[in-house]
């Protein structure tokens, strides 16, 4: 990525969380880069195609910070509730640094969606390895590990719309130890 297309991207988080997406303009963002408006165009189509590469980028980060949290662990067991711990945890990073969100988070929920599923397909590799581990598969014999990852990661994502839209969780750490049973131990039955 060249540094003009990243320093627009960075700029435009900075802006899209201070003023939120709506109040954001291409314009601005021109400016807060050094450019003048036709400038980003070189770059991106526009404000919509900035913020999709944005989602993008954030989503492999997050990708990429979740699974190097839970490769920290050795057995499979423990791999799956440090995946459940370091995802909400990340999410509510996440949730917090875009609170722009509340206001504006169903209509940007489709733009989010649509650019973040290479990184949901390698998510749910990356769970479903785990669940095909032979320690998993003897304990609990799972008979689609690949669909019971999907089931799995879409309950937590699931937890999205709650912690953009009301700043509330319901799996805060006095919580968490619980939700983590629930979650992983009410989709894994012997």
């Amino acid at each position: 990525m060249s540094a003009s297309k990243n320093s627009i991207l960075h700029k435009s988080r900075e802006l899209f969380e201070r003023f939120g997406y709506q109040k954001t303009t291409l314009t601005d963002i021109a400016k807060s880069v050094g450019k003048v408006k036709t400038a980003i165009y070189y770059y991106f189509s526009g404000k919509e195609e900035i913020f999709a590469e944005l989602v993008e980028v954030e989503a492999e980060e997050f990708l990429n910070n979740l699974i190097q949290e839970v490769e920290k662990e050795k057995n499979p067991q423990k791999k799956l509730i440090s995946y459940v711990n370091t995802r909400v945890d990340l999410m509510e990073k996440i949730a917090k640094r875009y609170s722009f969100l509340k206001s504006e988070f169903f209509e940007l929920m489709p733009i989010v969606e649509a650019n973040r599923l290479k990184a949901d397909e390698r998510e749910v590799q990356f769970v479903s390895s785990i669940l095909s581990s032979k320690e998993i598969q003897d304990e609990f014999n799972i008979s689609k590990p690949e669909f019971t990852a999907k089931l799995l990661m879409q309950n937590l994502k699931g937890l999205e719309v709650q912690m953009y839209v009301t700043d509330q969780a319901a799996a805060h750490q006095e919580n968490r130890e619980a939700f983590v049973d629930f979650i992983i131990y009410g989709a894994l039955k012997k």
